[in-house]
């Protein structure tokens, strides 16, 4: 009389093992763009501290340069020649190629020179050269940048280096970058 038939239900879409399902692909969609917020927003501060900073550097530029020129056809020739090394590199910061560069060139020119003495400014390269070259450091400075650059700072660097025998060297050479 009465027949009863039962239905089977077949989902339409069946996971496959290894596969993202949908709301996996959503939270992975929201999250990426979450990411490229946080991004956007990181550029938009390293824009306004590079700007500020680009503003400060821009009266104390003509003054570097007036100095590099003075000193720079002062030489002292002597076969005894002793050279003391001031680096001059930052604290902290991400941009390690800026660091690495006056280290490599302050370690080429260590193994030009053997006896040189190293003056250090930061704590980048104080990292950098103290394991290999920690008898050859006379000094290190840190905090020294996180303002703008003042004149206090450069007397504090050129007192202490007087005082670390500055006088007894026939060659100073300072390693920095340079902005252009």
């Amino acid at each position: 009389m009465f027949c009863r038939t039962a239905q089977v239900f077949v989902p339409q879409c069946t996971q496959v093992r290894g596969m993202a399902t949908l709301k996996e692909i959503r939270v992975r969609l929201k999250s990426v763009t979450n990411i490229q917020k946080i991004t956007k927003s990181m550029k938009m501060v390293s824009a306004a501290k590079y700007a500020k900073a680009e503003r400060e550097l821009k009266p104390a530029k003509p003054y570097g340069e007036q100095a590099t020129a003075l000193t720079k056809n002062l030489s002292m020739k002597d076969d005894d020649e002793t050279e003391m090394i001031i680096a001059l590199t930052s604290d902290r910061g991400l941009c390690g190629s800026i660091h690495s560069s006056v280290v490599k060139a302050i370690k080429a020119r260590l193994v030009e020179k053997d006896d040189a003495k190293l003056v250090l400014v930061g704590d980048k390269a104080k990292a950098m050269l103290q394991k290999i070259h920690g008898k050859k450091v006379l000094g290190h400075f840190n905090d020294i940048g996180k303002a703008p650059p003042v004149f206090q700072d450069a007397s504090k660097i050129a007192l202490s280096a007087i005082d670390l025998g500055l006088q007894d060297y026939t060659r100073v050479t300072m390693y920095y970058n340079s902005f252009k």
